[in-house]
């Protein structure tokens, strides 16, 4: 049993608190959580929308408050909000029977956008929608579809951000969807944005923020495979993933590219590797290191060069590369796990280099059973990847990972946390 907050102190309680008040002594589940950028018209990530997994609905409007409560506490005790957006704001659902028993989450003001669904709300419930606003919360109406009561028009005006759905609404009758709260000065997200023509449509109707699997999705035009600008890159990852790549084929691939060899080195002499002495030669960092550490950075920061490749991108490549080679079992061979990294990085590759996953492949030496995992996903390696992806989508399925003791959830968290460490280091 959990001790609530009280409503009139708005105090939460500490994850000292929650521990010593806990009546069962088996541990707690793991929290299943995942992050879904949003992201601006650049494709510069604005923030990250937390969606949980579970018996809990934070968006049901009669859900259980308690419940709800005790989610958080151990999403944002356990694991903490730095892990799980960075820098920017977390945007929350939050339903009307939490804020009404308990008020706002405990996340302050300029790290948190509310989010609360579109439906008939009462009286109670717009009260404290108003003094959110007046204490600084940023909040946003999700799921709004162009039906208007005046209970709704009136929640809605309490919102400075609405999202919709474009996937559940044909496109011919998006502009009268979006005449009420743009006449509000609402700022628009569109969200289930599925891919770059339907991000297009979005931006032409007036949308700020974008989220959903365009992100991950490659531009494909007509008669056009890799794009010009991503071949000398594309060559570089092919000599890199060249399975028989020696320490003098290394260091000659590495050396020849002075921008690949200068970012390398830079990478390797960061907080992220914390080595004892400054590394002045990629020979140096081969003899320190060795051929497979080597090899693999030297492919991230090859892939963190292809023009124009969104950051966010990259750190979705790097997510499911650590992920995957979690999940291959602490028990795998080092080659297996090598293996399933490869696979998780280049995961993103079609929507880096904008051509299809086929024509990535055709310019890479990859085996056959790594090309099948990436292309339909099929095999013990492609189920494995297919499970990553469902993941992170907030699908949350069971997956039965050769290392019984590695869940879906704390692979997750751990490489959430490494890749973006990683990615700063890269940056």
């Amino acid at each position: 049993m959990f001790i609530l907050p009280s409503r009139r102190t708005g105090l939460w309680p500490t994850k000292q608190t929650v521990s010593e008040t806990v009546t069962d002594p088996l541990p707690r589940p793991e929290v299943a959580v995942v992050r879904h950028p949003i992201a601006d018209a650049r494709h510069v990530v604005v923030g990250y929308e937390l969606r949980f997994g579970g018996a809990v609905d934070l968006g049901d409007p009669a859900g259980d408050a308690k419940a709800t409560s005790a989610l958080l506490v151990d999403a944002f005790g356990d694991i903490g909000l730095e892990t799980l957006a960075g820098r920017h704001p977390a945007w929350i659902t939050i339903a009307r029977n939490f804020l009404v028993e308990i008020g706002p989450p405990p996340v302050r003001p300029d790290r948190a956008v509310l989010q609360i669904k579109a439906y008939n709300a009462r009286a109670d419930l717009l009260h404290i929608m108003q003094q959110l606003g007046r204490s600084g919360y940023a909040i946003a109406l999700e799921e709004y579809d162009g039906r208007l009561t005046q209970n709704i028009e009136e929640l809605m005006s309490l919102c400075s951000i609405v999202k919709v759905d474009v996937s559940a609404i044909p496109v011919d009758e998006l502009p009268d969807v979006l005449r009420v709260p743009k006449l509000q000065g609402a700022m628009l997200v569109a969200t289930e944005v599925g891919d770059h023509a339907c991000f297009d449509r979005c931006k032409d109707l007036g949308f700020t923020y974008f989220q959903g699997e365009y992100f991950a999705q490659p531009r494909i035009f007509k008669h056009r495979s890799v794009a010009t600008a991503g071949l000398g890159s594309l060559r570089r990852l092919s000599e890199l993933s060249s399975g028989a790549v020696s320490f003098e084929d290394l260091e000659r691939i590495i050396g020849s590219d002075v921008g690949l060899s200068l970012k390398l080195l830079r990478y390797v002499n960061s907080a992220f590797f914390a080595l004892p002495r400054t590394v002045s030669s990629v020979h140096e960092a081969l003899n320190l290191l060795g051929v497979r550490t080597v090899r693999r950075w030297a492919t991230v920061m090859a892939i963190s060069a292809i023009p124009d490749a969104p950051d966010e991108l990259v750190a979705l490549g790097l997510r499911r590369a650590h992920m995957c080679e979690l999940l291959a079992g602490e028990g795998a061979p080092s080659e297996e796990r090598e293996t399933m990294f490869t696979i998780g990085l280049f995961s993103v590759a079609d929507a880096l280099l904008g051509a299809s996953m086929a024509d990535v492949l055709e310019s890479l030496p990859f085996t056959e059973e790594i090309q099948t995992a990436l292309l339909r996903r099929e095999g013990p390696k492609g189920e494995l990847l297919g499970a990553v992806i469902a993941y992170e989508r907030g699908e949350f399925p069971t997956l039965h990972a050769a290392d019984s003791s590695t869940s879906l959830a704390g692979a997750y968290r751990s490489a959430l946390e490494w890749a973006d460490s990683a990615g700063r280091a890269i940056a």
